[in-house]
Parts: structure tokens; sequence; C-alpha cells
């Protein structure tokens, strides 16, 4: 029973009441409405732990993970509130398809055995209805993946509700009830699960029998990946699945591997060489593997009919929509999240390899930097430079190193064109440390904090290129300063959208940065930053009217804004001067293709008339509910430095943004059948929405800039292939204000 998962928030909660607690039933009541920041489901950096099975980013989901493979349960229940009535399982549709045929027979079990306690109390309940079983990365999908019956049960009592809450129709719950509820459920759960232990414990082992005899026989049998331009992800990758308990290898020799890309296309031979990874699905884990390593997940035909059919109910009416069901992303794919590409087959490999193992203690580790990337980093200085140390861009190393070195005071600087140096070619975006330009203290340091950061600089003997024009002192270098960062906090700021901002910036890069209430932008000396990050949120109200003039003078007086999902959309009101191209309309012919699709997906003899208008824009509600979309990268612009694809997925849940007319547009969505690379589309309507438009614009406000990315880049710390456009922007686009001061 996992009750204890976040005990930092927890003991936030027991302070807010034992401060505030008057046993006023009252809904609107203070004590029902704690502060921003008080969520239970957070921990300290407020991310959301309910989520976090899938990426393992936190130390409190890791130490929960490496306790589930050190038990097995059979069963695992996570104890959660608070909802309007107590829920348990059987879930709500879409189910995840890789679960055997007994886990619906045990949920229906152990849910009439629920049931029944229940109704010898008279205490109301529901099953189904809202909760489903499909995204891997709940604290009862997750475990079930690993063999166990996992569920969530949701008491109705305590947390937000309090000591005392008026329902609506004026009946009275008490902490009391919530507490007998949970209590009263998990008896009955350990109950069911002792009177068919032997049946439960048969099952179990064929969850495993069955996932490895699937893997042998199916699709997809082997996963694998190359270090290429993104050797820290490629490691962090295999890292995460290890802690999963997913067995990883990493070859020893070269050979060939045929497969198909995870970013699209048709089979095609890869030549691998030594230090690739891979997975061989036919391992004793099969399932997990296959539910985080997958391609792509079908939605079950029902639930997708279902919600295509409620779009064409809706679009008749302008009130008393139904919405959609889905509950959270339909893509997670971990190499399509953390911006990499692979290759799948449903074939063995004979390339030899060894297999990887997480050293002692490192499976519970906190989740630092030290921690977030392989065991092996191998980081460090070539030799001791005479002209300049480089290092490329693109990894959090790299950005970590350079975070660190500007804090320290020395002077960096960032090439925009590939160069040469000591006749070895070094990509666009490299970063130089010029020795001529620094104090001694550069050689010990750098590489001290190259081995901590785990990134491999080079020593450089001559800023003489041997060919082109491109050395370490042309004119495509550009000088870089230490950002002066601030990241907007507090009411109408999405709490998860700052905590992965918090986390990453002061975990991962080690980057200072000022958490400043949104509400005191209008009276606050922003002059003393340099940049300004609006996570997700709805900033008007909270700004009000002073507060946004004040952004808008302190970006035109040469500021940096950077913000996305919500805060994008407020960063392009007129206040800001942001130019965008607008919307395309609706025409007769996608309104066609999109009534065909919707009638085609229906159950026969449905009548579902799309009425929609020609020359309407496309519904904002229609963007995908997490799925992967293709963007092309523009590799002549500073913001995509460290890139060195074409194409980049990106795990979009928000619209798309509106191309700059006078700006850039850095990053924009591929068109056609190369826009969706897994999850849930709408047919027609997504490449309407999104082919085309962008997921990264670049401004030019004043003596400012605004830098706006489609989705947040670095979302949930898992989908974060952007973050390297994060940090570009940060780094490189925070000049507007210094230079316009000279």
């Amino acid at each position: 029973i996992n009750l204890a998962h976040n005990p930092e928030s927890h003991e936030r909660f027991v302070a807010w009441y034992n401060a505030f607690v008057m046993g006023d039933a009252d809904p609107d009541a203070l004590e029902h409405n704690a502060p921003w920041g008080m969520n239970t489901n957070n921990n300290h950096y407020q991310i959301d732990l309910n989520r976090d099975a899938l990426g393992l980013t936190q130390t409190e989901t890791r130490a929960v993970a490496a306790e589930l493979q050190r038990w097995r349960p059979q069963v695992f229940v996570d104890l959660h509130g608070q909802t309007t009535q107590y829920f348990f399982p059987p879930p709500a549709t879409p189910v995840l398809p890789f679960y055997p045929d007994s886990y619906e027979k045990w949920m229906e079990r152990i849910g009439a055995g629920n049931a029944e306690a229940f109704d010898q109390h008279g205490w109301s309940y529901y099953v189904r209805d809202v909760f489903d079983l499909y995204y891997p990365g709940y604290w009862d999908t997750y475990p079930a993946l690993h063999g166990a019956i996992g569920m969530t049960y949701e008491t109705d009592g305590g947390g937000g509700k309090g000591v005392r809450w008026r329902r609506d129709d004026g009946t009275i719950l008490t902490f009391a009830d919530g507490i007998a509820h949970h209590y009263v459920a998990s008896l009955q759960t350990i109950e069911t699960a002792v009177r068919n232990r032997e049946e439960m414990l048969r099952d179990f082992h064929g969850h495993f029998a069955a996932g490895m005899e699937s893997a042998r026989r199916g699709a997809l049998r082997t996963v694998l990946w190359v270090p290429g331009d993104r050797p820290e992800r490629a490691a962090r990758l295999a890292t995460t699945l290890l802690r999963h308990g997913i067995e990883v290898f990493r070859t020893t020799g070269s050979g060939t591997f045929t497969g198909t890309s995870y970013m699209g296309g048709g089979r095609a031979r890869v030549s691998v060489p030594p230090g690739a990874y891979m997975v061989d699905l036919a391992q004793p884990n099969a399932t997990l593997a296959r539910a985080l390593l997958a391609p792509d997940v079908e939605m079950p035909e029902e639930f997708a009919s279902e919600q295509l059919a409620r779009w064409a109910r809706d679009v008749r009416r302008a009130v008393d929509q139904e919405g959609f069901e889905f509950y959270d992303v339909t893509a997670w794919n971990l190499i399509l999240a953390g911006g990499l590409d692979g290759w799948w087959s449903a074939d063995g490999s004979s390339i030899a390899a060894t297999p990887l193992a997480l050293p002692p203690g490192m499976a519970k580790a906190a989740g630092d930097w030290r921690t977030d990337v392989a065991w092996d980093r191998g980081g460090g200085v070539t030799g001791r430079a005479r002209s300049a140390y480089l290092w490329p861009a693109g990894g959090l190393g790299s950005y970590r190193l350079l975070a660190r070195l500007l804090d320290e005071g020395f002077r960096v600087a960032v090439s925009e064109l590939a160069l040469i140096a000591d006749g070895v070619d070094h990509p666009r975006g490299t970063f130089i440390a010029r020795v001529g330009r620094n104090p001694e203290a550069l050689h010990d340091r750098m590489a001290a904090l190259a081995a901590e950061a785990g990134v491999v600089v080079t020593a450089a003997a001559s800023a003489f290129p041997s060919r082109g024009s491109q050395g370490t002192g042309s004119e495509a270098t550009r000088s870089l300063t230490q950002p002066r960062v601030a990241v907007l906090a507090g009411e109408g700021v999405g709490i998860t959208s700052f905590g992965a901002v918090w986390y990453h910036l002061e975990r991962r890069i080690g980057q200072p940065f000022t958490a400043l209430r949104a509400t005191d932008v209008a009276r606050t000396d922003l002059e003393k930053f340099d940049v300004i990050i609006l996570p997700s949120g709805g900033y008007g109200p909270v700004l009000g009217e002073s507060g946004t003039e004040r952004l808008a003078s302190w970006i035109r007086a040469g500021g940096l804004a950077i913000g996305w999902s919500g805060s994008a959309s407020f960063l392009t009101g007129e206040e800001f001067g942001t130019t965008q191209a607008g919307a395309d309309e609706l025409t007769e012919d996608s309104i066609a293709a999109i009534r065909a699709r919707i009638e085609a997906a229906a159950p026969p003899g449905t009548d579902l008339p799309v009425a929609v208008t020609p020359g309407a824009e496309p519904a904002d509600e229609l963007r995908v509910p997490g799925a992967f979309l293709r963007a092309r990268v523009d590799r002549t612009h500073w913001l995509t430095l460290g890139y060195e694809r074409d194409a980049l997925p990106v795990l979009m849940r928000s619209a798309a943004l509106p191309l700059s007319e006078n700006g850039a547009n850095p990053v924009v969505f591929a068109g056609g059948e190369d826009l969706v690379i897994s999850g849930f589309s709408w047919p027609e309507n997504t490449p309407r929405a999104y082919a085309g438009r962008a997921y990264a614009t670049v401004d030019y406000v004043g003596d400012g800039r605004i830098v706006l990315f489609a989705e947040e880049p670095i979302y949930r710390l898992v989908f974060d292939g952007p973050a390297g456009l994060l940090m570009n922007a940060i780094y490189l686009g925070a000049r507007g204000r210094r230079d316009a001061a000279r």
C-alpha cells in the first residue's frame, strides 16, 4: 500500500491545516483553499510524483520503484484523494493493451469485494467513469506493468476537503469518513488477495512468461539506439531503463541492424558502431519494456470512435458541450521523449554486446546531476590548451559546464558556424573558452568542471584554421555573459510547469535564478534581470494592466522574455508587439474530409452530420491530446545550435504558434503524412491545425526579444528533447539589454 510517496507535500498540507483549520464545512472557507504550491501530488520541486513513474526523475519515485522491484508484490494499491465520493476499480477506458487477460479479471474481482464491503455500510462509491489505465507513469499502471494488480483508490475526505466538507446535497463529509473508507477498502483488498493467493500467484508468473513469449513472436523484439551527437541523452535513456529493471546491453563490436526508425520511414539497414545501446524485449520485464519503447500504442478503436463522435456533436452546440475523455497524454515513447532516434525490429540481433548494470545504490540515488547521466561519463579535457578549450552545445552537460564557468567569472564564446581547430571540424554551437582572455586558473577549473559535467573538452593549440575561414577567433563567434534570470511563480502560474523549470535550472544546469511572484511584476525593479521566464499559466488577470505594461516596457528596453503554452498566448498580445500570421480557415474540402472520417469511424446507423461553417478558424479544443509531432529544424538559426538533425520529435498538448511575420521561425511543424509520429490525432484537423505552423518563434521587440515555444520544452522533465532550445534562448538570447546599454 503506497500511502506516503510524497512525505514533504504531506507535511506542507498538515502544517496548513494545523494553522487554519476551524472545521468550517463551507467549501469557500479559507481552510479549503490552500495557497499556491500546496498540491499534495507534488514534491519539493513541485514535480507531480503521480506521473513520474515513466521517467523516474525524482528521489521519491526512484525509491518506490526500487522497493517495487525488491518486493515484487502481486497487489499494489496507491491510496489517493479526494474525489466527490469513493473510487475504486474497475477503471474507465482506455486501458493499455499490454496487460494479460487476467488483469481485467482481478480488477473485477477486487472491485466486487470492495463494493460488497462498502454496501454493508451503505457508503457511496463509483467505478470506471473517469480514471483510466492508459498512461504508464501512474502508480497503478506502472506496478501493473511489473506484474502486480495495480490500482488507485480515491477517497472522498481529507486533503482539500479538510476535516469537514459540505457536499452539493447539503450532507457533511468528514476527514474521519475518508480515513474509514480507505481503511475498509485496504483491508478488503488484502482479504480478497489472501483468499485467491494461489490463483493470483499463477497469474503473476503468467504475466512474465507471456510477456517474454509475446516478445519473441511479436513485431517489437529488439530496440537499438546509437549515441551519435547525443551521447549524454543516449546514456541517460539506458540509465532510466536500468532503473526500471529492464535489461540493457551495450555493443562491444560493430555490425549492421535492420530495423524501422522511430522517426518514421521504412525498414533500413543501419551500421552499428561499438558503444551503441540495445534492448532485447525477450526478457522477464518484456511487458514493461514494450510499454515504454513501443513506437506507438494503439488507442482502442471504440474509445477513439467515441471521441470523434463527441467532436461531431459538439461542433453543433454553442453550449452544453460534452468535451473529450482523454485523461493524459497518448504517446510517451522514451526514445522520442528525449529527442533521440532509434530503430526497432521484430528480429533479434547478432551484434556482440555486454549487459549493463547500475552501480550499487544508484537505483535509489537522488535525482541530481550526477545520477541523471550515465555512470561512465568520461568527461574531462584532452590536454592543456595553448589557444582555447572547445566543447559542443546540445547536451545538459554542455550547458552545465557553461553555467559553471560563467558563474565563476570566466569568459566564454559560442560559434554560430562550424569551425576548424587544429585541423579538426567542430560543429556550429561550439563553446569556446580562450586562454588569452581568461586567467591562468582556467586550466585547472576547466579540467575539474568538465569531469564533473561529463563533457569531453578539446584543448586547442592554435587559433589558425587549416582550411576554410572559421576558427576560434572568427567573426562568427559571439561572447556570452552570465544571464540574470527570473522565473515567474505564484498565483496564475502552472505549478508543475514552474517546478520543471526550477528543477531543471537548479539541479541539472546549476543556473542561478530568482523566483518572482507574478503579482509583484508591476512593483519590481525588472532592470536587474536579463531574462524573465514565464512558465505556462494565465497571466493577464494576475499581472493586470500595470504589470503587463511594466513587462512589455522592460522587453522593449532590451529584456528577453521566454514563454510557452498559456504564457505564449499571453506574450502574443498586442501589448508586446509580436507579429503573427493569421490562422488558416476551414474550407469546404476540409469539412467534407472531416465529415467522411467521422462517419466512417462511428457505429453503423449513427446520424452524425457535421455542421461547421466555412471560414471558421481551427478549433483550439482539437489540439492533439499529447502526441509526438515532427518539427523541422532551421539549422542556420542561433536558437537551434547543437541540433544537427533536420527533424525533432516534440510532444504536443497545446495549439501550434502562428508564424512570426517579422521575426524568425526556427522550428516549424512538418506537413502532410510526415507530421504525426505517434499518439492520437484528429483526422484531417491535426494537419490543418499544426502543419507549417511554428513550434518555436523569435521576435525582436524594440531592443529586446521574445522567444516562444508552442509547448513546454521540458515537460515533466521527461519530454525534454527541446531542452537545448530553451538553454540557447537563455544564454544566447539574453544580449539585448547590455548591447543596448553599450
